[in-house]
């Protein structure tokens, strides 16, 4: 049975004093969890804000978010209909595309010390299971919902998680609530309708507590995947570098799923997108095992992961880059590159180029190959192939480092080093040519 009292309390644990709002979507659920609030006693839950999104995806949406408002008013809770575009379908499917739009939507009413009550159920919580072990998911994915988590900046509390599902419509209709049925869930097109309509009453027929037992193992995984977090933040501090990378050596002293395991956590806490099973078994066996003067690439959206001799690097996919690009230099004038970085000068006194450098006219290149400099203090010519080498720059950013030149005399590698001749003396006014990534 649903307790309400026992519900009240969870919530009012769980938002410690915190603004409430509530997502509110006209459907039985949500309407229950409105109910308990509305006509609790408890001062702590007296303001409550009401936030309903409008996705725009159903020909009566409007019917629905007149609903709920009144509903709302009837209530006498403080009431918000917000209206979003739902973007991105094909990549990411209408359901997940439709619950991005909401909580980004939500995100602009809330602040970060608000809460947001969202009334998913036992229910739901055991087909988010079954979807995600048919997707091969891990003990995280496993873990399914929790009934506290934070999306982006949003707070959210599911305080009817262990609810049964009978049991709330038990509850609607004692106290014979009016709620709408939204007619997409009925189209087993979608991978979850099919999971409620047709496959689940077909589990529950043989395993009657099928929705308890499910969302038991979900707790279980959650378990499991708070050890895993906990075993990969012991281990990665044993992997960092000071040049923002991994050390493969140190990476291929763990055991294979502790390898896989930091790894995740390394990428998850970098904010990249997670690769899938088979780019996380690629960047063990191609990227960490491939020889030292290797240079392997494992990609996926929106990330790309190399190797230069010990050190795993976790990246952007490099911009788009022209090697012949050529740019003349207009005084201190910022240098805007095809890259779209923009090169700049600080000035300092002592290093640097030289004024008398640069009243004579620079130009910006890129590698092409046999480039030669002699640098500040020393004597001799060092081919600039040699100089990365020494200096343990990457292969991929050698020939994306700005190089100047004083007609044909390179003169200067941004970031690097400057020309023996070319250089500001002690006393004197320089400059240092700097590049600011877009």
């Amino acid at each position: 049975m649903l307790n309400p009292q026992s519900v009240l309390a969870d919530i009012l644990r769980l938002a410690k004093g915190k603004k409430i709002w509530l997502a509110y979507s006209g459907g039985v659920d949500s309407h229950v969890l409105l109910h308990l609030l509305a006509t609790s006693n408890s001062r702590e839950l007296a303001d409550l804000d009401v936030v309903h999104i409008d996705h725009g995806l159903q020909s009566e949406s409007a019917k629905w978010a007149k609903h709920c408002a009144t509903i709302c008013m009837a209530l006498k809770v403080n009431f918000q209909c917000l209206s979003v575009d739902v973007t991105d379908i094909a990549n990411l499917g209408l359901e997940a595309a439709a619950r991005k739009a909401r909580y980004n939507g939500i995100a602009t009413l809330v602040s970060p010390e608000d809460v947001v009550l969202t009334a998913q159920h036992q229910h739901d919580q055991a087909e988010t299971l079954l979807l995600q072990l048919l997707r091969g998911a891990g003990p995280k994915g496993l873990s399914a919902m929790a009934t506290e988590s934070q999306l982006n900046t949003v707070t959210l509390i599911r305080p009817l998680l262990a609810v049964a599902q009978a049991d709330i419509i038990a509850y609607a209709k004692q106290h014979k609530l009016q709620w709408m049925e939204d007619p997409s869930n009925v189209e087993t097109r979608w991978n979850r309708n099919y999971i409620r309509h047709d496959l689940w009453p077909l589990i529950e027929r043989r395993w009657p507590s099928a929705a308890k037992t499910l969302s038991r193992s979900a707790q279980h995984c959650a378990e499991a995947s708070e050890l895993m977090i906990e075993l990969a933040q012991q281990d990665l501090p044993l992997l960092l570098t000071q040049k923002d990378s991994l050390s493969i050596s140190s990476l291929l002293l763990l055991s294979p799923a502790r390898q896989r395991n930091v790894l995740r956590y390394y990428i998850e806490s970098q904010n990249y997108v997670l690769p899938s099973t088979t780019n996380l078994h690629r960047i063990i066996d191609e990227v960490c095992f491939a020889a030292a003067d290797k240079t392997p690439l494992v990609s996926w959206i929106g990330v790309e992961v190399r190797r230069y001799q010990d050190d795993l690097y976790l990246m952007l996919p490099l911009s788009r880059h022209n090697p012949a690009e050529i740019t003349e230099c207009n005084g201190l004038e910022p240098i805007s590159l095809a890259s779209s970085d923009t090169l700049t000068w600080q000035t300092v006194i002592g290093q640097g180029l030289s004024s008398k450098t640069l009243s004579r006219g620079l130009t910006v290149h890129f590698r092409c190959g046999g480039e030669q400099i002699v640098l500040a203090g020393q004597l001799q010519h060092k081919s600039l192939k040699h100089l990365f080498q020494q200096w343990q720059v990457p292969t991929w950013q050698r020939n994306r480092i700005p190089l100047i030149f004083c007609g044909d005399v390179l003169v200067a590698v941004v970031g690097y080093g400057y020309a023996n001749d070319y250089v500001a003396t002690d006393l004197e006014q320089g400059f240092i040519p700097a590049l600011i990534k877009q």
